[in-house]
């Protein structure tokens, strides 16, 4: 990688004059299949690809023809700058693991780029939902995600906020959970949130990929399963709402995340599974939104959703028993907060979870960078004191299907200055996003149903229409 400066005065007039756009892309996990249309086109039709040299490595298949900047790990604010410095010769596209806005690249592209109204933020299949589907594990009610990584989080922050997630049970995503030379902070984490049955995945979407359930007791007591956890490992912590069902690899019942809307949210597994497939299932409006990409017969069932989801269910097995294969569609990814946890809890044979963008990952995107730190999910706007709570311990929370009237109690203890989104049908027809601060929100008293409300991290301002989110790098490097 050539050598970079850090960003300067004369860097920003340069990136506010060009024309070039910025993409901050979300690369999935790792596997090709997990990668979706819109970030692979991103990258194709950039000049440039400036990211962490093994993220690269995993995206090595889009990069023939293309001049390439990478740099090790800790240099992100390096990274960053180098993509700034760029733009004035062509576009770039700067590479996230993951999703930009889950630890990733977001906010610190937006802030650098002095011109956040012209980056484009692509979502990406994040770690932990690709973990969950893996395992056959789903979220209904709530999770909240942490790092335990302190080098840009002070510790008394982090264990501040796995105590309040513990008091109520909340399923807990932990990244980062251990490194060489730091070990003791997953012992601190586990005993706070008490005796637990813990999932633990290794290299998720990736060669060596490894997923297994023990137990929070059983990772206190014995070291030699610790030894197992690095950088590279997710530790969920399951709890309140959390249903575990047979996942398998491959199967002909598939329960297929098709993402927010939009067909290029769709990642190329997805794709590959709908194409193989006799029969989809699903919601109409998830039908109509695959539309000509199979031709695979599309079926919807009516009636109260417990009913629907069995139909499907029943039909799908029949399939499969004659040598089929068959989908069932959920909105989003499939492990939060859809329905196909009922498939999970009610099929007998292994079901393959084929994960997808998450909502609340669209609606970030759209925002800018609102989450880029600890963050906490809610399937409802029915607890107005664990809202508040969480946003008051520096999480930002996503609470969905919010209706208009729900927004005042959600909002009344949240700070009037902290920005907040609501959002809704992103990345479909007729989507509407409002991006303000809390107290703006209050006063505008949307009306409506379906919204998804998103209260951004702490250290979050609003400018040029994002939301900008600082992380912490201020206190690593000098920029």
């Amino acid at each position: 990688m050539p050598s970079v400066s850090k960003p300067t005065e004369r860097m920003a007039a340069k990136a506010g004059q060009s024309r070039h756009k910025l993409s901050i892309v979300g690369i999935g996990p790792g596997s090709r299949e997990l990668r979706t249309a819109a970030a692979t086109k991103a990258i194709l039709s950039a000049d440039f690809v400036v990211g962490y040299k093994p993220y690269l490595e995993l995206i090595s298949d889009l990069l023939l023809g293309k001049q390439v900047f990478s740099s090790s790990m800790g240099k992100e604010v390096d990274r960053v700058a180098a993509a700034v410095d760029l733009l004035e010769k062509g576009s770039v596209a700067l590479v996230s693991s993951g999703d930009p806005n889950v630890y990733g690249m977001a906010g610190l592209g937006l802030e650098l780029s002095r011109r956040p109204s012209a980056v484009e933020i692509v979502p990406g299949v994040t770690s932990f939902t690709a973990a969950s589907c893996h395992a056959g594990l789903a979220f209904r009610e709530c999770v909240a995600v942490i790092s335990l990584s302190d080098l840009l989080t002070p510790w008394p922050q982090i264990e501040g906020r796995l105590r309040l997630a513990a008091e109520t049970q909340m399923p807990v995503a932990l990244y980062n959970p251990k490194s060489k030379r730091r070990d003791w902070q997953l012992l601190c984490a586990l005993e706070i949130c008490g005796s637990r049955d813990v999932l633990v995945a290794k290299n998720v979407g990736r060669d060596a990929e490894e997923i297994f359930y023990t137990s929070s007791q059983k990772l206190i007591e014995e070291e030699s399963l610790r030894e197992r956890i690095n950088m590279t490992s997710l530790v969920i912590i399951l709890g309140r709402g959390t249903v575990r069902g047979k996942a398998a690899p491959e199967a002909a019942i598939n329960l297929v995340g098709i993402g927010p809307g939009d067909p290029k949210n769709l990642t190329q597994e997805a794709l590959s599974i709908l194409q193989a497939s006799q029969k989809i299932y699903g919601a109409q409006r998830y039908l109509q939104l695959i539309g000509e990409l199979t031709s695979a017969q599309k079926v919807t069932h009516g009636g109260p959703c417990p009913e629907r989801m069995a139909a499907r269910l029943k039909e799908a097995k029949q399939i499969a028993s004659a040598g089929g294969k068959a989908s069932i569609l959920t909105g989003g990814d499939p492990c939060i907060f859809s329905s196909g946890w009922r498939i999970l809890d009610q099929a007998a044979l292994p079901v393959h979870i084929s994960p997808g963008v998450s909502a609340f990952s669209s609606v970030a995107a759209r925002a800018g960078a609102p989450l880029v730190n600890d963050f906490a999910l809610l399937s409802s706007a029915h607890d107005p004191a664990r809202l508040s709570a969480l946003a008051g311990a520096g999480f930002a929370v996503v609470a969905y299907n919010v209706k208009g009237q729900e927004i005042a109690p959600l909002l009344q203890e949240v700070d009037p200055k902290r920005p907040v989104v609501l959002a809704q049908d992103v990345a479909r027809e007729g989507e509407n996003t409002m991006i303000l601060t809390a107290e703006e929100l209050l006063a505008a008293k949307p009306a409506g149903f379906r919204f998804t409300l998103l209260v951004a991290s702490a250290n979050s301002r609003i400018f040029e229409g994002r939301i900008i989110t600082r992380r912490g790098y201020e206190s690593k490097y000098c920029y």
